[in-house]
């Protein structure tokens, strides 16, 4: 009975470490970068020089339930001239 009891605590803390290390393990690679930013910018005509770099280093704030889009980015996006419509999804893909 002390055998079974052993096995099945040692199955059930299995469970759990697996289940902490599943988030940690399936995660994709940052695919939100700088670089996803910028290039976003350039696609849609803008220039995407070291100004729109520098606006997309102000990455996406991790709210836990996803991604927003970091409202420095954006408002200084306009500032460089970009519209709503690029700077909205160029920022949250910083």
């Amino acid at each position: 009975m002390t055998s079974q009891r052993a096995k099945r605590l040692a199955a059930a803390a299995g469970v759990v470490v697996a289940a902490r290390a599943l988030p940690i393990l399936v995660a994709s690679p940052a695919s939100a970068t700088q670089s996803a930013c910028t290039n976003y910018v350039a696609t849609h005509g803008y220039l995407a020089g070291p100004k729109a770099k520098g606006v997309c280093s102000n990455g996406a704030i991790d709210t836990g339930a996803g991604k927003m889009t970091n409202p420095a980015c954006v408002e200084a996006l306009g500032r460089v001239g970009a519209k709503a419509e690029v700077s909205l999804p160029a920022c949250r893909r910083a």
